[in-house]
């Protein structure tokens, strides 16, 4: 007996043991399988990574698997999301911020585990129905937790251009489901030990790469459009740098020296034959039609620079207002950089629109020799920092001096010009429904302005720009980034990055203009005709599929 109960002992040790090494080796798959960490994890991450968490979780009881499936996977957030935790601008409140929303979505990770079944079969509908729930769940976050669309699963698969294309059917969340998917196929496979599930999920691993072959292929053989040419502006400017802080004074760069500093970016790089010149949000301090540039400072500035013109032409509204002496603005210099270069500007800066008491954080379109300025609101804002969820939070952000809050812009943007254009500002390109809008409306070309500067020592530029990139492949066209700190770069519209300011290492804080030639092609997709819909009818027929088959459920109609 003493021989029997040692040897269980033995094998109930081993079995424990290998049950946390899956654990632990699953949360190092998952945590760091991103694209900005490598492409081995990646792959490990989107095809196996949460299987060898799974195979243990199922040794669990029902209700037990709700709080290790939260456990682990407010872990894995926690890893992915540690950008989040920097108290440099933001303050101790962030720290709040990066738990709750850590274990909000560890959260729903442990509602899905909840639902896993006693046994797992070898039949189709519960994985579907699994894999279904799962991207629900995602996408469900868009609306709630304030629209967090940060970490969806599927991102992994968009470190290669092969296995990002299928984001073109059915966008980042079609990549989810396909992530959750293959993952419950290698599950079941381990589980009932089944050589013919094996291959299904081998067979289902191959399809992203097949397709993506295929898809880039044909695009690649298109005729052609040309290129467009553009010069991108990155000013790696601090916080403190760009605006005045009190308790930073010396480190402030007066605004006369950040457009001295992209003028010399630009006839630096001899952007003389450029079609667009972008700028990144919020470019310069100060609102776009703020009159604080006395015109004689800036007069004797640009002949410097640029020769004796004259640009007293330009001494109107809304580029300028006559006190005492003739004052101009923002958009002053962005249209004599129009002019001068015979450009397009797009630049982002606050606006205030009188009398109606509201401000916006917004970017403008100006074309060189016209008067006419568009402007495009931004629609997705940043709580705490932009605007204001919950009133009861007011005496909280009033302590960082938070006072004022930008309005939300209500609709999506087409500038017209040499290609026509749609702006998105800073998070909103995490959002592919609101960005689809631009490209619906007529759009040939994205343009992204970002500053990532709260966040100056963290991957949060990284992880930024890995969303930007999965909005070019879902609609089948080029993208444009310019960033005050960020990943400054030009994608094309399968999703390849055909210009980027600086290497992984120090392109967050270099500074310079970025010149791009990138190709005109842009082509319609799935996604931009049917959006998530597509997805998210697919997921829940698949959760509806999975209920109708359930034995449990089955089992009563046949009793009834």
């Amino acid at each position: 007996m003493m021989v029997n109960s040692s040897g269980y002992s033995h094998r109930a040790t081993g079995k424990m043991a290998y049950r946390l090494m899956l654990l632990i080796t699953s949360f190092v798959i998952v945590a760091w399988g991103q694209p900005d960490n490598g492409l081995f994890l990646c792959l490990l991450a989107s095809s196996c990574g949460f299987a060898f968490f799974w195979v243990p979780l199922l040794h669990f009881k029902k209700k037990e698997r709700f709080w290790i499936g939260t456990g682990w996977f407010t872990s894995v957030q926690l890893a992915q999301l540690s950008w989040l935790a920097d108290t440099n601008y933001q303050g101790l409140y962030i720290l709040f911020v990066y738990f709750a929303l850590s274990l909000l979505i560890g959260m729903q990770f442990g509602l899905l585990c909840s639902l896993f079944p006693k046994r797992l079969s070898l039949k189709l509908h519960p994985l579907l129905g699994l894999a279904g729930g799962w991207t629900l769940l995602e996408w469900v976050r868009l609306y709630v937790m304030c629209g967090f669309a940060w970490n969806p699963i599927g991102l992994a698969m968009t470190a290669l251009p092969t296995t990002s294309q299928i984001a073109s059917i059915g966008g980042v969340y079609a990549l989810s489901f396909w992530t959750a998917w293959v993952n419950l196929l290698l599950l079941s496979a381990l589980v009932n030990r089944s050589l013919r599930r094996g291959l299904t999920t081998a067979f289902a691993l191959l399809i992203p790469f097949l397709f993506g072959l295929i898809h880039i292929k044909y695009h690649d053989i298109k005729p052609k459009e040309g290129v467009f040419r553009a010069a991108l502006i990155q000013t790696a400017l601090l916080p403190h740098e760009k605006s005045y802080f009190r308790d930073k004074p010396s480190a402030y760069v007066s605004p006369y020296d950040q457009w001295i500093s992209i003028i010399d970016y630009l006839d630096r790089e001899q952007a003389s034959h450029v079609e667009l010149i972008a700028l990144p949000e919020s470019a310069l301090p100060f609102s776009a039609r703020d009159p604080i540039y006395p015109y004689r400072e800036v007069e004797k500035i640009l002949k410097e620079a640029w020769g004796s013109s004259d640009w007293s032409y330009l001494l109107l509204p809304p580029f300028a207002e006559k006190g005492e002496e003739w004052y101009v603005n923002n958009l002053f210099w962005a249209r004599a950089f129009a002019d001068h270069y015979k450009a397009e500007v797009v630049i982002g800066l606050e606006d205030q629109e009188g009398g109606k008491g509201k401000s916006y954080n917004a970017a403008f379109h100006l074309l060189p020799q016209s008067k006419r300025i568009d402007r495009y609101e931004k629609r997705i804002l940043l709580p705490l920092a932009e605007y204001l969820p919950f009133p009861f939070l007011k005496p909280l952000v009033s302590r960082y001096g938070i006072l004022d809050f930008f309005t939300h812009g209500t609709q999506a943007k087409v500038f017209k010009g040499r290609m026509p254009l749609s702006v998105s500002i800073c998070y909103e390109e995490c959002f592919g429904h609101l960005i689809r809008e631009g490209k619906l409306k007529g759009a040939k070309l994205f343009v992204n302005l970002t500053n990532d500067a709260w966040y100056p020592h963290s991957r949060l530029h990284l992880k930024h720009y890995l969303h930007g990139r999965v909005r070019a492949i879902e609609n089948g066209i080029p993208l444009l980034r310019a960033c005050n700190t960020g990943v400054t770069v030009a994608v094309d519209s399968v999703g390849r990055t055909v210009g980027q300011f600086g290497s992984w290492q120090n392109l967050n804080l270099k500074k310079g203009a970025l010149i791009v030639e990138i190709d005109r092609y842009t082509y319609s997709t799935p996604y931009t005709y049917f959006g998530d819909t597509l997805i998210v009818g697919i997921s829940l027929l698949s959760v509806l599929y999975s209920l109708i088959l359930a034995p449990h459920f089955v089992s009563k109609r046949c009793q009834s």
